[in-house]
């Protein structure tokens, strides 16, 4: 499976990875990101595209869209997984930014869930109810970050991923509005 991802530059990805080293150290060495396609809203990237077809058109998408400053909110866990995630201040921008990939020229597969932008910290194996507490009840560092690198990312496994390609986001702050790409 393929991913799109926000990657979060540091000190914030610092923050997260010493989230994951407490509760998920095997995922505690994976990129720090923000997903926008893949697990929710556009659904994982169609297979039989090329890389170069894929890569070309995040180039072009990546040209319109300007970077933009980001936010933590808090804990959540999606519902009936042991999934648990970094919410966001505002996920206006990171909407926008989901429907127009879907614009893009990429193919991406259907998913049945709708788009939630986030950032995992620990997955799977249920934590115990004092761990459960920690998480939804942990201090969340509130201070904006800028996204301005997206890229695609291969899964391997849960604990293992490659990265594919990455660009900047490098529109014009007034053309911040995601646009299609084409």
């Amino acid at each position: 499976p393929s991913y799109l991802v926000l990657e979060i530059p540091p000190p914030m990805n610092e923050v997260v990875k010493a989230y994951r080293a407490r509760f998920d150290p095997a995922r505690a060495t994976l990129p720090v990101e923000i997903t926008v396609t893949g697990s929710s809203g556009l659904g994982l990237l169609t297979l039989g595209q090329s890389l170069r077809h894929v890569a070309d058109c995040l180039e072009r998408f990546a040209a319109r869209q300007a970077p933009f400053m980001a936010a933590f909110k808090g804990v959540e866990r999606f519902e009936k997984t042991d999934i648990y995630f970094l919410t966001l201040e505002d996920e206006t921008p990171f909407a926008a930014l989901n429907a127009a990939l879907g614009r893009s020229g990429i193919a991406f597969e259907p998913s049945p869930y709708p788009f939630r932008p986030h950032c995992t910290i620990k997955l799977r194996l249920e934590p115990d109810a004092q761990e459960t507490l920690e998480l939804l009840f942990l201090e969340i560092p509130h201070a904006p970050f800028l996204l301005d690198s997206i890229a695609l990312y291969g899964l391997a496994d849960a604990n293992h991923c490659e990265l594919l390609c990455r660009t900047k986001l490098r529109g014009a702050p007034s053309d911040s509005a995601p646009s299609s790409g084409t």
